[in-house]
């Protein structure tokens, strides 16, 4: 336990407010990079959906003929 408590005390305390800043910029970058992630998701599964309609769509049309 003591030697967790020494770990977290640092001799100067602006140390500790840049990792806090660092942290919460790797946070903001991983979170843009997930929503990121799933735009595009989305994305690919509009372009699949419209595809299966035009097949759809053709496939219908050619059975009415």
């Amino acid at each position: 336990m003591t030697t967790l408590m020494a770990f977290f005390q640092m001799s100067e305390p602006n140390n500790f407010n840049g990792y806090l800043v660092l942290g919460y910029f790797v946070m903001w970058v991983v979170g843009m990079l997930y929503i990121f992630s799933l735009v595009m998701r989305q994305r690919n599964v509009r372009q699949d959906l419209q595809l299966l309609r035009q097949l759809l769509q053709e496939d219908d049309d050619s059975a009415e003929m």
